[in-house]
């Protein structure tokens, strides 16, 4: 599998906009998909990940300082299960040996079950929860927070 940054907006839009990704990925204050436009920022790192024949997915990396970034995977079906993990681990390897990042984190809601289960077999581990930090359908969520350090 290969990973290549990309600065197409219009690509990384209609990736996080597919509606099985755009649900798990939003919250009920976002904007419908169709208004819902990617940050442009020469500080967020846009990340597509490719096998030998197909597009897998993409992952945003958005710096909360300059060693601390915050990950956002968005794979698609054809990267599930599996190949999935493999992409995970090998992404994190990626990031240690292409940016200056040496802490990954991200904060994923306690509902989406298989998002964290695949952080975990990524190798993030959980440091912590933020209570009722997020709606979803009409409901408070916690926020559970992983990370993985270099």
């Amino acid at each position: 599998m290969t990973f290549e940054r990309t600065r197409d907006l219009t690509l990384v839009k209609t990736l996080f906009t597919i509606p099985h990704i755009y649900r798990q990925t939003s919250d009920d204050f976002s904007p419908a998909p169709e208004k819902w436009e990617p940050p442009e920022s020469s500080d967020i790192t846009y990340v597509l990940v490719r096998d030998e024949k197909h597009l897998l997915g993409m992952f945003a990396l958005v710096p909360e300082n300059a060693i601390c970034w915050k990950l956002h995977p968005c794979l698609l079906r054809n990267a599930w299960g599996e190949k999935a993990r493999e992409i995970g681990r090998a992404f994190i390897k990626w990031v240690w040996a292409n940016t200056p990042c040496v802490r990954l984190v991200s904060a994923i809601p306690v509902s989406a079950e298989a998002a964290l289960k695949l952080a975990r077999d990524s190798g993030l581990e959980q440091f912590g929860v933020n209570p009722k930090s997020i709606m979803k359908s009409g409901t408070l969520q916690d926020q559970v927070l992983l990370g993985v350090s270099k």
